[in-house]
């Protein structure tokens, strides 16, 4: 964490210039699209040693068709839709399962969570004032427990949303609270803290360095389920022949998150319709 703290220091002190922004990054940015604007994204994942506390399952994860749409709605709005095509583990080891998978062989594949979520701006950035946006979202269960790779579980999402320049470098702040449904007692929930910090080092006009911490963190840290998570992404964004190609690597701070990974993918935005 100190090294973490120290790297996100640095970026905080350089001034060069940026542009819009998301992949490799999970963290939002309080700003909005334009109006009739369509950003999509397509990426593919690839995580080592990812671990499911309810089925018990570690393995390397390949996520294919890493999948967003956020479309500008209104000058305070923006809707954002999100998901895999699918999720492929090849299972390196089961532990004791809570809840046991329903399949035999070393691999087994599934929907990833869609996620459906709305932007609200709250403030531009003036002066010293950061930029302030609303997010509120729902991520709804596609992954099943037969598969091992989901909880069937409806989550609810809620966070403030704040951007800064400092100099020409842009840094990106959410905190939040997440409502996650208890897959192992009946009618319980478990009300946890949701943080990203993000910031761009732009390298050249085309090129940004790109870094975040991004998680989540609950009053019962190992709760079966709801357990705490925490990852670094570093990477880079180019811009070329109309799209942003983006490369990432991650690390997972937690047990259940995955030791090392890589993601990478391609962002294109147009006009789809007028104010």
């Amino acid at each position: 964490m100190g090294r973490s703290l120290l790297f996100f220091g640095i970026v905080v002190c350089i001034a060069l210039p940026s542009w819009s922004q998301q992949r490799p990054l999970r963290t939002d940015d309080a700003e909005l699209l334009e109006v009739g604007k369509i950003r999509t994204e397509l990426g593919v994942e690839f995580l080592h040693n990812q671990s499911y506390s309810l089925s018990g399952l570690e393995g390397d994860l390949t996520r294919l068709g890493v999948t967003a749409f956020h479309v500008g709605v209104g000058e305070y709005a923006e809707f954002q839709i999100s998901g895999v095509i699918q999720d492929f583990l090849s299972v390196s080891n089961r532990t004791t399962a809570v809840i046991p998978p329903s399949f035999d062989g070393n691999s087994t594949h599934d929907f990833g969570d869609l996620v459906l979520g709305t932007k609200l701006k709250l403030a531009r950035e003036s002066g010293r004032r950061p930029a302030f946006a609303f997010k509120f979202a729902v991520e709804l269960p596609n992954a099943k427990h037969d598969s091992g790779l989901g909880t069937d579980q409806t989550e609810f999402y809620a966070s403030i949303l704040l951007s800064k320049r400092i100099a020409k470098a842009r840094i990106l702040g959410n905190v939040g609270l997440a409502i996650l449904g208890n897959p192992v007692v009946i009618g319980r929930q478990a009300d946890v803290l949701t943080y990203g910090l993000a910031a761009l080092l732009p390298l050249k006009s085309r090129i940004n360095l790109v870094a975040e911490i991004n998680g989540r963190k609950g009053p019962n840290p190992q709760r079966v389920g709801n357990e705490d998570q925490s990852q670094m992404r570093l990477g880079v964004q180019l811009l070329a022949g109309g799209l942003r190609w983006d490369m990432g690597g991650v690390a997972g701070f937690k047990k259940y998150d995955p030791d090392s990974g890589l993601a990478v993918g391609i962002t294109y935005v147009f006009k789809a319709f007028h104010k």
